[in-house]
């Protein structure tokens, strides 16, 4: 379990052997204070993301916010982790001087049951705000019992359980997420045969299902267009290849994939060994290994959505209901749907 906290003047002060007095003097720009000293301690401010505090209430009664996050670690999404780390950071870095921290710990996605520990291991510690994000629904079932009787208020991020109206969700709808996809690959294409692979994780995700339902119900617009049978289980890269090398070769009338494994830079890869980049590509998301296959068209388009910006909005949600008793009416948050196309990249 990883606790994020904002650093004090103390902390940093210790940190790179400066007084505190003399970097409130940096701070405020009063007294005299040398180049190399006002240069050492403005590097470290950048570095510790140390912004003056706005609420003297709060650091004057000492309170402190508290705020779990139990999220999951993924093979097939490994980028997940690292987009919402980013919003958790951010969110320190707007609220750690109003007293924010946050209690962190990611599971494996194949591992739900440590999910349940660690939201038990944080209730004992206190804890009673959750930012979850979750794997199972039989877990989280079980999870949100537990946290109902212990009158907690819970963030689901980036996947609801809409049989639980008391909790927020963050996050897409699915659903139509899928169906953008299949106006953009519609769209695109006149003709032919879509291929759809679908990584091993779909069993338990429900939004990878919600996205393909989306998908294939919005391709009945297209009669044209064949869907060839779905393949599923993939997630292992090796066999992702290997699944997309068999299908351009057996298929002559394939036009377009539709890619559920997400893992992108496969498959672009594999089409640029082919020699196929007249096969359109549409996926989910943006991460650095398939920015440079965006670029140059490999991958013709991506249905994004700023994952980074929802986990800082799940934690801003909870942490101003806790300091500023500011509630939200409106239990469901969805984040924009953006296409991502080589023309736009450069914006994202």
């Amino acid at each position: 379990m990883e606790t994020v906290s904002r650093m004090t003047l103390e902390e940093i002060a210790k940190e790179i052997g400066i007084s505190r007095t003399t970097i409130y003097k940096v701070i405020n720009n009063k007294g005299y204070v040398s180049e190399e000293t006002s240069r050492i301690v403005n590097d470290a401010l950048k570095k510790y993301n140390y912004v003056e505090n706005r609420n003297a209430r709060n650091l004057a009664m000492n309170k402190q916010y508290t705020i779990g996050y139990v999220g999951f670690k993924s093979k097939s999404a490994n980028y997940f982790t690292t987009e919402i780390g980013k919003g958790l950071k951010r969110a320190v870095k707007e609220f750690g001087d109003d007293g924010l921290t946050l209690l962190i710990s990611e599971f494996d996605v194949e591992k739900p049951e440590e999910q349940l520990s660690a939201v038990k291991e944080m209730l004992a510690q206190g804890v009673t705000e959750f930012v979850l994000a979750y794997s199972r629904t039989e877990t989280i079932q079980k999870i949100l019992q537990m946290l109902r009787q212990a009158q907690a208020r819970v963030v689901l991020l980036s996947r609801d359980y809409p049989e639980d109206e008391d909790c927020y969700y963050v996050g897409v709808d699915y659903y139509k997420s899928g169906r953008l996809a299949a106006e953009l690959m519609g769209k695109s294409v006149q003709g032919g045969s879509i291929y759809i692979p679908v990584t091993e994780e779909y069993k338990t995700n429900t939004d990878i299902l919600a996205r393909l339902q989306g998908f294939m119900d919005k391709m009945e617009e297209y009669p044209d267009i064949t869907l060839l049978p779905i393949a599923y289980g993939l997630i292992e890269e090796d066999v992702i290849e290997s699944a997309v090398r068999t299908c351009i070769t057996k298929e002559s009338s394939l036009v377009g994939i539709f890619d559920l494994t997400y893992r992108l830079d496969v498959i672009a890869r594999v089409l640029g060994d082919m020699n196929r980049k007249d096969i359109r590509l549409v996926g989910f998301d943006l991460f650095e290994e398939i920015r440079s296959y965006v670029e140059d068209s490999s991958i013709d388009a991506v249905v994004y959505q700023d994952l980074s910006y929802q986990a800082y909005r799940a934690v801003k949600i909870l942490f101003n209901e806790m300091c500023y008793d500011k509630r939200k009416e409106e239990r469901k948050h969805y984040a924009k749907l953006e296409i991502i196309m080589k023309e736009n990249i450069q914006y994202f």
